[in-house]
């Protein structure tokens, strides 16, 4: 198998508990030597709440938000946005190369064996993104991985998150609403919203406020990157 960003060999030699044990073989997509470009975010003194890596307890980010208007406390993310993650999102966002999508699958998928929630659902892209680049990055990235729900919709905003600089982020005006399979689930269950990138908050926030409003109590949110 050849590494899906560089396309270095990759050797998957399996362990001897995945033999003998039957345990579910996670397959990966990306080199040792593009795995020691990520800075991942476990084992660190990140901020409890929204992951911000380096925050030596709550982060300035969640502090601000409780400030405004509450705060997610749940979210986990995979890795530190660094230049490799940038480059990364480059290729597979900008340039829509969509077999991107598959190179962080054992990071992720090792991660949702540990996590369980009854509903998984995912920041969906506008109408303007979906036809620009003829497929969802969001969706795309998890599809393979959790059973995912569609139930937001999302509207074009003034120009795209990636053009905005903190305060321009910050001041987003809310572009979600609820599709009509949110009422269909009970109240009680536990709501996981994924993204790819974690940067102010703002966008989740704004998912994280239509499940709040309502009545979900149980939400938490996952990002590739923060």
């Amino acid at each position: 198998m050849k590494c899906l960003n560089c396309g270095n060999a990759i050797n998957n030699n399996l362990k001897i508990k995945e033999i003998f044990l039957f345990k579910e073989i996670v397959p990966n997509y990306i080199c040792n030597l593009c795995r020691q470009e990520l800075a991942p975010l476990a084992g660190r003194n990140n901020c409890p709440r929204c992951s911000k890596p380096e925050s030596e307890g709550i982060c300035s980010d969640c502090r601000m938000w409780d400030d405004k208007s509450g705060i997610i406390n749940c979210h986990q993310a995979l890795f530190e946005y660094n230049q490799f993650i940038h480059s990364y999102f480059k290729l597979y966002k900008r340039y829509g190369d969509v077999l991107l999508a598959r190179l962080f699958y054992q990071d992720i998928k090792n991660w949702s064996l540990r996590n369980h929630f009854d509903v998984v659902t995912y920041i969906p892209a506008s109408k303007s993104h979906l036809q620009a680049r003829g497929f969802d990055p969001v969706y795309e990235l998890y599809a393979d991985i959790f059973d995912l729900q569609s139930l937001l919709i999302k509207v074009d905003a003034d120009k795209p998150q990636a053009q905005k600089n903190r305060n321009e982020r910050l001041r987003t005006p809310q572009t979600f609403s609820a599709l009509p399979a949110l009422n269909q689930i009970q109240k009680e269950a536990r709501i996981l919203i994924l993204d790819d990138i974690y940067t102010t908050g703002r966008t989740l926030m704004h998912a994280h406020d239509i499940f709040l409003t309502a009545g979900f109590q149980k939400i938490s949110t996952f990002s590739l990157s923060r």
